[in-house]
């Protein structure tokens, strides 16, 4: 699956209050905050709407311009355990030439949050992604998109880990996740004596990567009271790194690292997070772009209806 972090989603944030009335991102006293770049380990009732980035491409002047409009809805089919759906639309522009657009292939993934130690602030779920060849646009106005013409299978691993039982209370705040996958291609790729593809395959392939958060909200709940504005404790600065890599060959794929520095800010209802991204290597990009997310919290706007898991509306 190529661009794995643009399909990832910010999940569940909250206010710097000490209680837990919320139901999303806790491991004990420890609030993980959804990312952009790779999915954070909890399963909530949550949606994007929507996440916008921009990364100039790989290539000579002009350089193209990749934009990309993406949403995600997840919501729990038992406490722990539920269904995310992932979409969006892309934009590729360069000067001179005309602009390829369409939506973009669509996946669905089933989570389940397996285990959680409260007492260490450490969290792990497992999931299975889904990428629906043919679901999105594969060419427009001449120009191909960047989509897979095969379906694959992606097992995945999540996890999360904060850093509160450390002796020096200002790192207690820090916390780190990650997520690890293994994409299997339905069909796989072919090349004739010269290395020209022959058929519309894909290779396997590993994504993944890896987030460091820095907790405004633990560090005057759990640490100590500064007295910063109410509005100073909702934020979280982050750094992300997303990776994917070609794991069979033959393939046509290359190694792509993606760096996400920003600040996310949440509250009660919503999240808003803005990054700076920073392509890692010549594969990823040419210059700096941004990505930004409007995110909504449906447990905590409608917890009797549309927050609350499948299950328990009946």
């Amino acid at each position: 699956m190529k661009r794995p972090y643009l399909l990832a989603t910010l999940a569940a944030g909250i206010p710097a209050v000490a209680n837990h009335a919320h139901a999303h991102g806790y491991a004990g006293d420890h609030l993980f905050i959804s990312t952009l770049l790779i999915d954070d380990p909890f399963m909530a009732d949550e949606a994007s709407l929507p996440t916008f980035s921009y990364l100039p491409q790989p290539g000579s002047d002009p350089v193209p311009n990749q934009y990309m409009a993406n949403f995600e809805f997840d919501k729990r089919i038992t406490e722990n355990f539920g269904f995310v759906i992932n979409g969006g639309y892309t934009w590729l522009t360069r000067p001179g030439d005309k602009t390829a657009n369409g939506w973009n292939n669509l996946v669905v993934t089933l989570k389940d949050r397996v285990y959680v130690n409260a007492e260490h602030e450490f969290v792990m779920s497992v999931g299975v992604q889904r990428v629906f060849a043919r679901t999105g646009a594969n060419g427009s106005n001449g120009a191909v998109l960047d989509n897979d013409d095969s379906s694959s299978t992606l097992p995945t691993l999540y996890f999360g880990k904060g850093f509160g039982d450390l002796p020096i209370g200002i790192l207690r705040p820090l916390a780190l996740t990650g997520e690890l996958s293994y994409a299997i291609a339905d069909k796989k790729l072919k090349v004739d004596d010269t290395g020209t593809p022959i058929n519309n395959g894909i290779s396997n392939g590993w994504s993944g990567g890896l987030t460091l958060q820095y907790s405004m909200r633990y560090l005057s709940s759990q640490v100590k009271d500064y007295g910063f504005p109410a509005w100073v404790n909702r934020l979280t600065p982050l750094v992300e790194l997303s990776w994917s890599s070609p794991a069979s060959k033959p393939t046509t794929d290359v190694t792509e690292y993606l760096w996400g520095v920003g600040v996310a800010y949440t509250a009660t209802d919503y999240a808003l997070t803005a990054e700076l991204l920073i392509p890692g290597n010549r594969n990823t990009g040419s210059h700096i772009g941004f990505i930004t997310q409007f995110h909504l919290y449906f447990d905590d706007m409608f917890p009797h209806s549309l927050g609350k898991p499948i299950v328990g509306w009946f």
